[in-house]
């Protein structure tokens, strides 16, 4: 074969091969993922806990020292306070009690008298006890596990009257108690002697029995009320 129709032939197909289409890619589609952000911690910084226990503190003083109690007067009475075996009722909430009764006002310092809170001993020992312990310190007087006295030195609480008045006392308990406070030192002002309701709606006397009744007088627990 002569070399023209070979290169006829070679000519032909490169003339065809350049001839076709070329495929070119399509531009790609924008991405769907989001672009990168800053993420947040996935645990957060400590903190300052609080303690989960708080410092013990200094539990409060649930009572205090009897005060201290001076009054000069004519006369003068030296008391200290005791409490009985079997009551329940601290020393020093009594002798607060007392002093705070016999240094108002209303009491016998306005009528002159003095008083003054020692130890122990002094003129008179005041005590709440239990009814056989203040029919044993007012004897021979006959206090029948009832009542309460002054006498041989003592002035005498029983505790069922400090503790619950009487079944008809008409007021509070603080006025019963310190009518028997005001009554009992009383006698040692005044004598042994007892007053009379003076008439109905009035103030019943300090120096009236009045654990005994009241005989139409008002409760009063107080010498000049």
């Amino acid at each position: 074969m002569s070399r023209w129709p070979l290169l006829l032939l070679l000519v032909f197909f490169t003339t065809s091969c350049a001839d076709t289409t070329t495929v070119r890619p399509e531009a790609s589609a924008p991405s769907t993922t989001l672009p990168t952000t800053t993420q947040l911690p996935t645990t957060l910084p400590p903190t300052t806990l609080l303690p989960t226990t708080l410092p013990p503190t200094t539990p409060p003083t649930t009572t205090a020292p009897p005060p201290e109690f001076f009054h000069e007067g004519s006369p003068m009475i030296r008391f200290s306070v005791e409490v009985g075996d079997g009551v329940d009722l601290e020393r020093d909430e009594l002798a607060r009690f007392v002093v705070d009764t016999l240094g108002d006002g209303r009491s016998w310092i306005r009528r002159g008298a003095g008083f003054e809170l020692v130890d122990e001993g002094g003129d008179v020992t005041i005590i709440v006890a239990l009814p056989d312990r203040v029919d044993e310190l007012c004897a021979p007087l006959q206090t029948n596990g009832r009542f309460s006295c002054a006498r041989n030195g003592w002035i005498a609480f029983n505790s069922l009257r400090w503790f619950g008045a009487t079944d008809d006392w008409p007021a509070d308990l603080e006025t019963y108690r310190r009518y028997l406070v005001n009554h009992e030192v009383g006698h040692y002002i005044v004598g042994p002697g007892h007053e009379s309701c003076p008439g109905a709606g009035e103030l019943a006397p300090v120096m009236m029995q009045q654990t005994k009744g009241l005989d139409g007088c008002v409760a009063n627990g107080w010498v000049d009320p």
